[in-house]
């Protein structure tokens, strides 16, 4: 591949020189002698609610005191886990970010009696102190976390788990990330970690897919115990801490996981519901790309290919920067410009590292509020994909720099949506563009491709969790149960349009591994059909031509990080996403995106429709 113009590699010297510069040890004691003395102001705080001036006085006191810690720990703990995505084995990096979450952990537990305070005021006082424009700046986020109030655990017990929990729970996430970056693979006599195997599925030669996807396999077969042990671990944590908060009241694992991720249970239930009736539109999109392939049935290495007439030109990295702003100015040209600073100013760290971790994902610095984007680019289709929705990670979190840090965090469900709405700017505008039938087959290619992983792929993660946490409550779930869970839950989704399943998908997922989140799974399918409701009504108005609708788009997203889902889809959409017609208006569009790929390739004679 060409040499870019563009950087691939992380500039981030103006946050911090290096790992070992002493200026961010400087502020690493500064942040530990701001919390010493943070907790002394607080223990001599009269927390009651009698004198409602001091009160108010005290706790502007303790929000300002706590932003500069914060962000100190932030910054350290992202420029740590940007170090140790380019190396697992850092050890600087490893070390830095324990003491980065162990600050993060002791302001926790420092503040663990203000927050004890503000979820249990009443009413009336607290919406006082929400009307100081300081304090009124979590009023949102404290209102969300005053509905689980009964779920809260006395103060001290707060601070154990908190305390536990850096060296307990995290540390089990962070193992499976030091798995993922030592595993080594040789793949047709090359030696090479998993994120460059992983690019390889993605090759159009099927003998070389299929090399990758056993190498892969068997890497991870070889860690399987230890991987077992990391699922056991995080989920039987989850619910033994649930069965601590329960006294009052007991929720189950998807009760907590819709409160995290700011949805209803009756809307998670709605669009799971919709979408186990549409499955069938992603069996057949598999079932097109078989055909196509010239295969029977596709194979779980095959989940990737890209289609056969497809260009096998590597797509330098400059080029495909400059594609995804075209797509993004063609929208909003601020979102396009945008694109081409992330490059230019090294916010982008895309080349292949020894020892580089699996996956790409956006982050972002808290002082001064700047996205990073990681990716393993390597020149495929698939990349370039996925760099836009990286980058449409990165907008969101641009556009939102200048609010409360406390608004500036979102949940899972409305953070894919500016990422899969990036996504299928990027396709659509591709499609148009394409002179040839491979170049709109490819764009029909990737965006039925998108249908098979949405509507099959992740609902089949979301029942392979539900099924994991409903045997660990019961005990240890063995790597043979583990294997035959997967194999059931792709048996319901997938059906016959695939001719066998992935039984190591547990352990070669990292998404189940994430310590801070269960069901990292069903957000995806949620942004997914979220991002094409919101995508099919602002093209609606923009072809009616409606003024400011990339402002409209603009506002829906800065919003995310103080409403729940339904009030937000209320406000800027005016629909219920409670109600099944919100979702089956998004799952015509993906209807048409596989007539589309039908209508370029034909119908297979035989095939799962």
């Amino acid at each position: 591949m060409q040499q870019s113009a563009y950087p691939q590699t992380w500039h981030n010297q103006h946050i911090y020189r290096a790992l070992d510069c002493p200026e961010l040890a400087a502020d690493m004691s500064q942040a530990r002698a701001s919390l010493a003395g943070l907790a002394v102001f607080i223990t001599g705080l009269a927390l009651a609610p009698g004198n409602p001036d001091a009160l108010t006085d005290g706790l502007r006191e303790v929000r300002l005191r706590a932003r500069r810690i914060r962000e100190i720990g932030w910054n350290v703990a992202v420029l740590a886990a940007c170090r140790g995505s380019q190396d697992a084995r850092d050890p600087l990096a490893r070390q830095w970010a324990s003491r980065a979450r162990a600050l993060n952990a002791d302001l926790f537990k420092t503040l663990a009696p203000i927050e004890d305070l503000m979820l249990g005021l009443p009413a009336p006082e607290f919406e006082r102190l929400m009307a100081d424009p300081l304090l009124g700046e979590e009023a949102y986020r404290l209102r969300h976390e005053r509905r689980l109030q009964d779920q809260r655990l006395p103060v001290a017990a707060e601070q154990l788990v908190i305390g536990l929990g850096t060296d307990g729970l995290h540390a089990w996430g962070n193992l499976y990330n030091d798995l993922a970056g030592k595993i080594r693979l040789t793949i047709e006599g090359r030696d090479m970690g998993l994120a460059e195997a992983s690019n390889l599925l993605s090759s159009p030669d099927r003998a070389l897919r299929r090399a990758a996807f056993d190498a892969i396999s068997a890497g991870w077969e070889g860690e399987q115990e230890t991987v077992a042990a990391i699922l056991n671990a995080l989920n039987g944590w989850r619910l033994e801490l649930s069965r601590q908060r329960g006294r009052v009241r007991t929720l189950d694992a998807l009760d907590l996981s819709c409160h995290q991720s700011h949805i209803e249970r009756a809307t998670l239930e709605a669009l799971m519901a919709e979408t186990y009736r549409a499955r069938g539109l992603g069996q057949r999109a598999l079932g097109l790309m078989a055909g196509r392939l010239g295969i029977e049935a596709m194979g779980p290495e095959d989940l990737f290919a890209p289609p056969p007439a497809a260009s096998s030109r590597a797509i330098p990295f400059e080029e495909a920067v400059d594609l995804i702003a075209e797509a993004f100015a063609r929208f909003d040209p601020e979102m396009g410009d945008f694109a081409r600073m992330m490059a230019e100013r090294g916010w982008i760290d895309a080349a292949p590292t020894p020892n580089r971790r699996t996956g790409a994902y956006c982050t972002k610095f808290a002082s001064p509020v700047e996205p990073r984007v990681f990716i393993t680019y390597g020149g495929t289709q698939d990349n370039v994909i996925t760099l836009a929705h990286e980058l449409g990670h990165a907008w969101h979190n641009w556009l939102i720099r200048d609010l409360p840090m406390s608004q500036r965090s979102y949940p899972m469900t409305l953070a894919e949506t500016a990422s899969i709405f990036a996504e299928t700017l990027v396709r659509s505008a591709l499609f148009e563009q394409a002179q040839s039938p491979e170049e709109r087959l490819a764009m029909a290619w990737a965006e039925a491709d998108g249908a098979a992983t949405f509507l099959v792929n992740i609902p089949a993660r979301f029942d392979f969790e539900r099924a994991l946490v409903a045997e660990r409550a019961s005990g240890y779930v063995s790597p043979a149960r583990l294997k035959a869970l997967t194999d059931e839950a792709w048996g319901r989704w997938y059906e016959q349009s695939l001719d066998r399943y992935h039984p190591m998908f547990w352990a070669a997922k990292g998404h189940f591994s994430i310590a801070g989140f269960g069901f990292y799974n069903y957000p995806y399918l949620f942004g997914y059909l979220f991002s094409l409701g919101v995508y099919r009504q602002l093209m609606s108005r923009k072809g009616a031509g409606e003024a400011n609708v990339a402002q409209a788009y603009r506002a829906l997203l800065r919003d995310t990080g103080r409403m729940s889902a339904e009030d937000l889809v209320a406000r800027h959409l005016g629909q219920d996403i409670r109600e099944a017609a919100f979702w089956r208006q998004s799952l015509e569009v993906v209807e048409g995106a596989v007539t589309r790929l039908a209508e370029l390739v034909g119908e297979p004679e035989s095939g799962v429709n």
